[in-house]
């Protein structure tokens, strides 16, 4: 009887151990993977940012609503503030999606007033810039599903224990939020 006890107690330890070398690489390709399409929301936001300079010059050309372009200009300057000040995903979601209502604002002028149509200086930019507002939109789709499946490893009991054994916890999502900090409310009212 000793001889099938141990023989049992050996075989739950080393399924205990297959389990936790199982989580610890799941929790580290996780993580891993969060990081990365991150950093791709990042590379397509700073590449939106370059586009947009372009772009604003050929839409002040093209007599748009100056009121629309300082509205443009001034969700950019936001949404460069809250990435350099390090406010959290939440805030950026926020500004991000300013940055895109006040793009497309200028986009529906120009499609109503008909007065860019043939202007290619303001269609190449707002084309370019078409497609990376979509290519960001995909990004932090994936950002969004990778951390929603770390953030479940992490809170489901047994893998949160090797997680928290492992220093490893829940990203935050990239999506707007109602609320905000003081000091987040300050940078929205210097942009």
């Amino acid at each position: 009887m000793t001889v099938s006890v141990l023989v049992a107690i050996l075989v739950l330890v080393i399924a205990v151990v297959v389990y936790v070398a199982g989580s610890v690489r799941r929790l580290g390709r996780y993580r891993e993977q969060t990081v990365q399409s991150l950093h791709l929301v990042d590379v397509e936001i700073e590449r939106r940012h370059a586009q947009l300079v372009p772009f604003l010059d050929a839409a002040e050309e093209s007599g748009l609503s100056a009121d629309l372009l300082l509205q443009l200009s001034g969700a950019r300057s936001w949404s460069k503030a809250v990435r350099e000040r390090g406010l959290g995903l939440q805030t950026q979601a926020a500004a991000e999606n300013a940055l895109s209502a006040a793009f497309h604002s200028v986009l529906a002028e120009a499609d109503a007033g008909r007065n860019v149509l043939g202007n290619w200086a303001f269609q190449g930019p707002a084309g370019e810039l078409i497609v990376t507002e979509r290519r960001i939109a995909g990004a932090v789709r994936v950002y969004n599903d990778t951390a929603y499946r770390l953030s479940r490893a992490v809170g489901t009991f047994p893998s949160s224990i090797v997680a928290k054994s492992r220093s490893v916890s829940a990203p935050e999502p990239f999506v707007e939020t109602r609320e905000q900090s003081d000091e987040q409310r300050s940078v929205q009212a210097v942009a």
